[in-house]
């Protein structure tokens, strides 16, 4: 049963407390204030009654007796407003428009198509325990995050700045709330299939664009071998060409706001520098005893491989490591928020490490409300100068240290 307290002559369940402190600190001040009369009315909605379990799946998923193979699209979306997620943090970064560009906003190279330069990003939830791993189509993605969820697990997202390099990928999973408010620093629309009750809550509240597979059979389906192997939660994929689809029909804006920056201040492609600090040719990201990351890198090639559970962290589609030219390694508060043992990740501020180029540097980070972009500093105070590649970020518990080998 959800425990209650009493707020005055109004009894409340936990959650809906928690949820309504989650959003007001994610809004800014000014729109704050302008949204709080509505606040508190879904606030009173959802103590009166929103009593469902630690996590919402889907009735299209629920009544599925067997794999699905359709292949059409359409998904339950909706729109983030400006008042929500259209917030963007202070940063000098270039932007595509302003430097006229037909770059990756993720990053930094070139586009494929350049065509896609004024799509929104597509952040996907990948799930990440042991049984369900390797995963597919992880390693075409151009930035992946990853953080605690629950119970000692971590959770990646993998986006991309272009639908159409989206290749057949999953397993996909459940979204977490504050997965909601990395995707939206970068514009991203996110796909997931189902959610948590505090990551719905918010979709709410925010009016989040978003994709939940899980409410459209014809948006995705379940590989037989893996629901055989790894089980029926684990068998969920999708591709870009299912995503397009979805985007097609949906009636959320598509295109990147104006002014979006791009994910980092990138180098030129032709300036590699490494970071600057201690050599790191190996590093360790602890972020549970379940849960640990490691980077070996590759003086060739100039990137990072990644290894987790003792093993290299594949990607099932061509057997080869995830590889990247970055790593932000960052520490930051991370606690229970409920009682189901979800996670809740402080994205404020920071402190923690550039790792590219065999070599790491200790920076400071700052993000703050759903829209926000991170803005990563060096010790002085000065924005971060990276190089143009594949990018890892991972949020890890300040408890745990985050080690590097020469």
């Amino acid at each position: 049963m959800t425990s209650r307290v009493r707020v005055g002559r109004i009894e409340v369940d936990r959650r809906s407390v928690l949820m309504k402190k989650i959003v007001l600190r994610k809004l800014s001040g000014q729109l704050r204030y302008r949204l709080l009369p509505w606040l508190a009315a879904a606030f009173l909605v959802l103590a009166a009654g929103c009593q469902s379990g630690p996590e919402a799946t889907s009735a299209a998923d629920a009544t599925t007796a067997s794999p699905v193979t359709t292949a059409a699209t359409t998904a339950a979306a909706t729109e983030t407003t400006a008042a929500t997620t259209e917030t963007t943090a202070a940063t000098a970064a270039p932007t595509q428009t302003e430097a006229g560009l037909r770059v990756n906003l993720l990053t930094g190279e070139p586009l494929a198509d350049p065509q896609a330069e004024r799509q929104r990003p597509v952040a996907i939830m990948i799930n990440n325990i042991k049984r369900a791993t390797p995963q597919i189509g992880t390693g075409a993605a151009d930035l992946i995050y990853e953080t605690l969820v629950e119970g000692g697990i971590t959770r990646m997202m993998a986006v991309f700045a272009d639908i159409a390099a989206i290749p057949e990928i999953g397993s996909i999973r459940s979204a977490r709330h504050d997965y909601i408010d990395l995707a939206g620093g970068l514009d991203a629309i996110l796909v997931h299939f189902g959610s948590s009750n505090l990551a719905g809550d918010q979709f709410v509240l925010q009016n989040t664009a978003h994709l939940d597979l899980g409410r459209d059979a014809d948006s995705y389906w379940r590989d037989q071998g893996w629901w055989d192997n790894r089980g029926k939660e684990h068998s969920v994929k999708t591709t870009g060409a299912l995503l397009g689809e979805a985007l097609n029909r949906a009636s959320f804006r598509k295109e990147l706001r104006e002014g979006m920056p791009t994910a980092f201040r990138f180098r030129s492609p032709d300036d590699f520098v490494p970071a600057d600090g201690e050599p790191a040719s190996q590093a360790t990201v602890p972020f549970s005893n379940y849960a640990k990351s490691t980077f070996t890198y590759d003086a060739a090639t100039k990137r990072y491989s990644k290894g987790q559970f003792g093993q290299p962290h594949l990607d099932l589609a061509d057997g080869q490591p995830l590889r990247f030219t970055n790593l932000f390694l960052l520490s930051t508060g991370i606690a229970v928020c409920d009682e189901a043992g979800h996670m809740d990740v402080q994205l404020e501020n920071g402190e923690g490490y550039y790792v590219s180029g065999g070599q790491c540097q200790a920076i400071v980070w700052e993000k703050g409300k759903t829209g926000d972009s991170f803005v990563f500093s060096d010790a002085s105070g000065q924005e971060l100068t990276v190089n143009t590649g594949k990018s890892y970020i991972a949020l890890v518990p300040d408890s745990n240290a985050i080690t590097f080998s020469p």
